[in-house]
């Protein structure tokens, strides 16, 4: 046998770009073997084996599998045979060739295979341990002791383990697994199925092999195994039959603060097999806590893999903010051990099946565990609000992507697209078909299709079939015809709403809606504009007189015909005194223009004493769509801020996240001007009667108030220097700073500390930064480091900042990587550290390129979030031509980055032609 190395990568047997595998041949079985070396740190390597049992499905003379850059192959021991009920014959391999673009790797035969045969094919390999968060990598923490000790741990979605081991790596090419790790005893070995049995190593004295159970059917990116030595935490999803055994492992240092996961895992299984009607499959779960992961948690069936922060929580540290994020990441990653697991999208243009039921079922989860978080109505108008100003931008996607080629494309999709989007159509569609429907369809979809692969037209069938059964949809209308419309187009509607209130009656349309008022958009880096698109847009409303929130069931249907918009006639509504509001509790993902005379009523109804008779979703809607449209130009200041007025009336969490969201944006603009300081006064009047009622910055002491609520208020009041706030917070912090043992005793309240650390940092000295470096050191809470970190970035001082980016840029530094993108994001918000960063990131980007190594997704995440803070021309024009000069390199980040440039357009926009209307209107409406 010899070797054909591949010098160009267009070669006679691909002479065309095919990134698909060849469909001759299909896995059926691995028998994956794989030692791993943790003892000298120097040499952190695997070597292993795999046999892949192959289906021949047409004649073919060659092989054609996934093989990854950082893999080596051992040619000389690859071997084919073909396998009889009698003998097995060897199969010659004439050579082999890579091809490095799409991580092929090509074996020629001498002979035909047939399908009518059965053949094994063996490949030995190896590769070193890399610390790239990807693949099959190393990781590693301090132990009690000091030492620094090592783990292995996988990552393979979307498309690396093919870095791992050679594979048909592909969702649709599903196959089971026998897997055995070769380890040093002292170490555990996990997998994705249970231990079956552990021997000894002839030939390595205290080694031994740990052989797993076979899996399930299931595709490669699920595949998962660790070496490590960590404690575990046992639980059970029934304590009585104790049918699946939970295990949280984590360093045996953080064991307790495993408990809560323990306990909340296996109860939000139980409530995921009622929901779907199918019991988990598997025996076991484990669910572990990765010091170092790019991701905040993977799905790998029965082996889910966390960042610690994602999973573990102290009782005694961490805050109930924590608390719901470590629930709602469990709850998501859990569910897909139905999406995505057990019934998995055909190719990667579908991910958003897998993500966004994940996301939107994880709600549910929450919701029926922890009613008291209330996390359906705040998840669902997060989803919502984020999709409305993702959406809005010329420079966006489609849910269902119709081309994904290239490992670093399929990256590119998880995003709020992907997850958000994804979460906020099926939630609509739970709503428009109805529970019922909704679950008889997903347990028909789930049993026809597990341990197989599906598409989006497979899961409408089925919603369809339940559907029309149960009646609960128009015959003239099918799940498919209306969900094509939001996953294959790009955008959100705005639907407006023009009322004649002579005839009772109202015209609705529909056009795209995007964030500027002029017919073409801002030019941006030769991104033409779409057709314009029709959308089948469920319409429900209510009245002031009926002030029905509850029935979210569509009334009438925005329709399409032959792409044209089909306006709608709403009739028999009420006189001209009453208001008219669409979208009960925000159903569906749309902006509404009404009548200046409806928002005049609308603004009436919530400035009187009754507001609360329109739901508190409804509310928030109202608040983002009146701002959006006042900042497009759609809408007026003058009734944007009107209605603005009524929230120092406003108790409830929602609608002022929805009003500040907002805000926010303006805020950073208004920091830059001259008008900053009578800005600055605008939002501590708006503020200071919701600030007074949640007890300002001082301790609850029952917890009456609702804590991610407080912690908003509060982060804003301090940051606008509001007197009160500001001496609450230093006052915490410094009986904290005066202590002997800071370490061992922290008197700031858990709720508010990541208010009060970053109020400290603001408004303090390097003593007071480096007390809070040295509590992130000595820390072994993972929640609390994280906290830290981010509250380092709010320093005003010019030479910690430029510190702070030489330390998480650093080799070796104490800082993981993981953590790097989001205190990168908290120094360019910081008004003093945007210039900073941005100069650094351009002047050092060389630099960048080798910290990053391969993820130029990562490095592209940097531009971005300085594009998306550029607020003048200069800074705009030097990103512009600086990522022109990089278009190369950031290729397959380039949407993502003309989206940062356009929404910087927009922001010069706004400060040119619509701040002197929102300055001249600031106090008009929102003063008494």
């Amino acid at each position: 046998m010899h070797v054909i190395v591949l010098l160009n990568i267009i070669c006679a047997s691909f002479c065309f770009e095919n990134y698909r595998l060849p469909s001759s041949i299909k896995p059926h079985h691995y028998n994956l073997r794989l030692l791993t070396h943790l003892n000298d740190y120097t040499r952190l390597f695997f070597t292993g084996d795999v046999e892949i049992h192959l289906h021949i499905l047409q004649a073919t003379n060659n092989i054609t599998l996934h093989v990854g850059s950082r893999l080596n192959i051992d040619t000389t021991g690859i071997w084919m045979q073909s396998v009889a009920s009698k003998c097995h014959k060897d199969i010659a391999i004439k050579g082999v060739e890579r091809d490095s673009k799409f991580d092929f790797y090509i074996l020629h035969l001498n002979t035909q295979l047939w399908p009518s045969q059965r053949y094994v094919l063996r490949l030995p390999f190896w590769a070193r341990l890399c610390q790239t968060l990807s693949g099959y990598y190393a990781s590693s923490y301090q132990n009690e002791c000091g030492q620094t000790r090592f783990i292995s741990i996988t990552q393979f979605e979307p498309t690396d383990a093919r870095t791992a081991f050679p594979c048909f790596d592909e969702p649709n090419l599903k196959a089971t697994f026998n897997i055995t790790l070769g380890h040093h005893k002292h170490y555990n070995a996990l997998s994705n199925m249970p231990l079956a049995e552990k021997i000894p190593m002839c030939e390595r004295r205290n080694w031994v092999w740990s052989i797993f159970r076979q899996t399930e059917i299931m595709s490669t990116y699920l595949v998962a195994f660790s070496i490590n030595d960590f404690a575990g935490y046992a639980s059970y999803n029934d304590p009585y039959e104790r049918q699946v055994k939970f295990i949280t492992w984590a360093q045996s240092s953080a064991i307790e603060q495993c408990k809560y996961a323990a306990e909340i895992g296996p109860r939000l299984m139980a409530y995921y097999e009622q929901l779907f009607g199918i019991s988990y499959p598997l025996p076991k779960m484990d669910q572990l806590a990765v010091p170092d992961f790019s991701a905040g948690a993977m799905e790998n069936w029965g082996l889910i893999t966390y960042r610690e922060a994602s999973l573990l929580y102290a009782e005694e540290a961490s805050s109930l903010l924590d608390k719901q994020r470590v629930t709602n990441i469990i709850a998501h990653e859990l569910a897909h051990q139905w999406f995505g697991n057990l019934v998995t999208m055909e190719w990667w243009n579908d991910l958003w099946l897998n993500e966004g039921f994940a996301t939107y079922v994880a709600t549910l989860g929450m919701n029926a565990l922890c009613s008291n978080w209330h996390a359906y109505e705040e998840e669902s108008v997060e989803n919502v609000l984020a999709i409305l100003y993702t959406d809005s931008f010329c420079n966006t996607r489609p849910i269902h992507q119709p081309s994904v080629r290239r490992g670093s494309q399929i990256a590119e999709l998880f995003d709020v697209i992907t997850y958000r989007k994804g979460a906020v159509i099926i939630r609509m569609m739970h709503f428009f078909i109805g529970d019922k429907a909704f679950k008889r369809g997903l347990n028909s979809y789930l049993q026809k299709h597990s341990f197989i692969n599906a598409k989006q037209q497979d899961l409408w069938l089925q919603l369809t079939e339940a559907a029309h059964l149960l009646k609960t949809m128009p015959h003239d209308l099918d799940v498919q015809i209306v969900m094509d419309t939001w996953t294959f187009q790009p955008g959100i509607p705005l639907i407006s709403v023009q009322r004649h209130y002579f005839t009772k009656s109202a015209t609705i349309t529909q056009s795209r809606y995007r964030m500027y008022d002029e017919v073409e958009p801002p030019k941006m880096n030769e991104s033409p504009l779409q057709s314009e698109p029709c959308w089948f847009v469920p319409i429900s409303y209510t009245t002031d007189s009926q002030s029905n929130f509850v029935s979210t069931e569509p009334r009438a249907w925005l329709r399409c015909q032959g792409g044209e918009v089909l306006p709608l006639e709403l009739l028999d509504l009420p006189y001209a005194q009453e208001w008219l509001i669409l979208n009960v509790q925000l159903a569906t993902p749309y902006r509404i223009n009404y009548d200046t005379g409806n928002w005049e009523l609308i603004i009436k109804g919530l400035q009187s004493g009754v507001f609360k008779r329109i739901h508190v979703m409804n509310r928030a809607q109202l608040l983002d769509d009146s701002l959006s449209l006042a900042w497009s130009g759609h809408l007026s200041y003058a009734l944007a801020l009107k209605l603005l007025g009524y929230l120092k009336h406003e108790h409830e969490f929602i609608p002022w996240r929805a009003a500040l969201n907002q805000l926010s944006a303006i805020e950073r603009i208004m920091r830059q001007t001259s008008e900053f300081e009578e800005f600055q006064h605008f939002m501590n009047h708006l503020l200071d009667p919701i600030y007074n009622y949640l007890g300002g910055i001082h301790e609850d002491a029952d917890n009456r108030h609702h804590v991610a609520h407080k912690t908003l208020i509060n982060r804003w009041a301090c940051r606008l220097n509001q007197a009160d706030c500001v001496k609450g917070a230093l006052k915490y912090y410094h009986r904290w700073f005066i202590l002997n043992n800071p370490d061992e005793s922290n008197p700031v309240p858990q709720n508010l500390r990541t208010v009060i650390y970053c109020t400290a940092v603001q408004h303090g000295d390097a003593d007071d930064w480096n007390f809070f470096w040295r509590r992130y050191t000595n820390s072994s809470v993972a929640s609390e480091k994280r906290l830290i970190l981010l509250s380092l970035s709010c320093s005003r001082k010019v030479d910690q900042i430029e510190h702070y980016l030489k330390v998480i840029f650093r080799e070796k530094s104490l800082i993981r990587k993981q953590d790097v993108s989001q205190i990168f994001e908290a120094i360019v918000r910081n008004d003093i550290g945007f210039h900073i960063a941005k100069d650094f990131v351009m002047h050092k980007f060389e630099k960048l390129k080798q910290f990053y190594e391969s993820n130029r997704r990562e490095l592209a995440a940097l531009l971005v979030k300085i594009a998306q803070n550029i607020n003048c021309q200069r800074d705009y024009q030097q990103m512009r031509t600086f990522i022109e000069t990089q278009k190369q390199l950031l290729e397959s980040s380039m949407l993502i980055l003309r989206r940062a440039l356009e929404q910087a357009q927009l922001n010069l926009r706004w400060r040119q032609k619509r701040i002197s209307e929102f300055s001249s209107n600031l106090y008009m409406h929102c003063y008494d």
